[in-house]
């Protein structure tokens, strides 16, 4: 093999989207994307093709590491949307040397913390990102609720109930920065997001973030829900799931690599009826 490495810029879109595909091939979620599906994630999802790294033997292109940078309150965070061997070159130890690679562009740019997340079940993989570095901050959540899940959501006895779009949120203190990376307040506006806020006596108690699809004039069709930021007031924190989640109607709600952290909103979640889905992920990070 002769192994160089260039940035995805070398190739064209036609290109790397055959190459994402065939990177894909044969994985624990296989993905062929349809090349306007492939291009819209640079702009959905923030992939940058002068930061991603493309491996070459020799004049072929055989495996990608997807990057992308966003800057909060000046601290630079990267992401890693998804590393890719084509299969006639796994099994080759080129996984370490290609984020090797990807590395070296993220401190050319500064970077302080790379985030990523993988497949609970592909070990594999999260072994490899442990090698290079990263650690398991977090358990990912993929859970959903059909259906009314109280008829008689709680009367708010003196709370108030805040909406906003999301981006009026971004640079403030109401969500967590360090996520995973579509579950930040800065990429959710690019999907329709919308902070619930709720307060009592001006002080914020809790806050969540969630896309809500909805015509106007009709029912709500469906809610993700991808942060909750809470202080410990267990009845405020019900009281925001029950109404940003509209558990009154019958709807369908899932949420979207929802951190574990404490634990508390995921065991209010299961306990007003949402259920566990097949799919679960960890969220990494390495300081850089």
């Amino acid at each position: 093999m002769n192994i160089s490495y260039k940035l995805m810029s070398s190739l064209s879109f036609e290109e790397a989207h055959v190459l994402f595909n065939r990177g894909f091939e044969g994985y624990l979620v296989p993905m062929n994307l349809s090349f306007d599906t492939f291009l819209s994630r640079f702009a959905n999802d923030g992939y940058s093709p002068a930061l991603s790294i493309v491996a070459y033997d020799g004049k072929d292109p055989i495996g990608f590491v997807l990057q992308g940078i966003r800057e909060v309150k000046g601290q630079k965070i990267s992401w890693n949307g998804g590393t890719g061997i084509i299969p006639e070159y796994r099994g080759k130890k080129l996984g370490y040397s290609l984020m090797e690679e990807a590395e070296k562009i993220l401190k050319e740019h500064k970077v302080s913390v790379a985030t990523l997340e993988a497949l609970s079940e592909n070990k594999p993989a999260i072994s490899l990102y442990e090698k290079c570095g990263y650690k398991v901050e977090d358990d990912l959540f993929f859970l959903r609720a059909n259906e009314i899940l109280n008829s008689n959501v709680p009367n708010l006895d003196g709370y108030e109930i805040i909406r906003m779009p999301a981006t009026q949120t971004i640079g403030s203190d109401l969500f967590s920065t360090i996520v995973p990376w579509q579950t930040d307040a800065s990429n959710t506006p690019k999907l329709g997001g919308e902070a619930v806020i709720i307060s009592k006596n001006g002080e914020v108690q809790a806050t969540c973030l969630i896309r809500k699809k909805c015509v106007f004039g009709n029912k709500t069709e469906n809610i993700t829900l991808f942060q909750v930021k809470e202080n410990g007031n267990e009845d405020a924190l019900n009281k925001l799931l029950a109404y940003a989640l509209e558990y009154d109607q019958a709807i369908n709600r899932t949420t979207y690599n929802f951190l574990k952290g404490n634990g508390r909103v995921v065991s209010s979640l299961l306990e007003s009826g949402f259920e566990n889905t097949s799919i679960s992920q960890v969220f990494m990070t390495k300081i850089l």
